[in-house]
């Protein structure tokens, strides 16, 4: 399992926690859905999703930290979920995982999907994955901003979206 919870720095100088996402985690993580605009929730699930279902919450908080992880950072002085990161094993290669990223919109910009993405490939590396596959909407400039900051080779676009491959070789370890 991950370890456990990590403060990180952002750049502005604030401090996060970012720690493993657990199953008991579902109604925060519904809290936070709440906290994205509509246009953030259409960023991240690449349609106008309204709400969480009961079988959603359960899918994104209980993970087994080893084929499908997902890291939470929360704002140590109130408690609350500030965004996720997640990966998830291809099924075809056991080397490569899709990423997924949400950070709330009072805290986008901030460096905490940077955070989140550094401490989640220090994962990944740990369970034997060696690059992070992501799919986006082409109009997402934070997750373009990113990948390019990770590294990433932009390996195709339809749609109205683009696939990024990271290979975690090239990310600096989390500090």
């Amino acid at each position: 399992m991950a370890d456990s919870n990590q403060r990180a720095v952002l750049r502005d100088g604030a401090e996060v926690l970012i720690r493993p996402v657990r199953g008991a985690d579902a109604p925060a993580l519904a809290d936070g859905f709440t906290r994205l605009s509509a246009r953030s929730r259409y960023l991240r699930f690449l349609s106008g999703k309204r709400e969480l279902s009961a079988e959603e919450l359960r899918y994104f908080t209980d993970v087994d930290h080893h084929d499908h992880e997902a890291l939470a950072a929360v704002d140590p002085a109130a408690g609350r979920g500030l965004g996720v990161a997640r990966y998830i094993r291809s099924a075809g290669d056991a080397q490569s995982a899709d990423i997924a990223l949400t950070v709330v919109d009072e805290w986008q910009g901030r460096g905490v999907g940077t955070a989140l993405l550094a401490r989640l490939a220090q994962r990944a590396r740990q369970e034997g994955i060696r690059r992070f596959t992501a799919l986006a909407s082409a109009d997402n400039v934070a997750v373009a901003r990113l990948a390019r900051a990770a590294g990433a080779v932009l390996r195709r676009g339809e749609f109205g979206t683009v696939a990024y491959e990271i290979s975690l070789d090239a990310l600096p370890a989390p500090g």
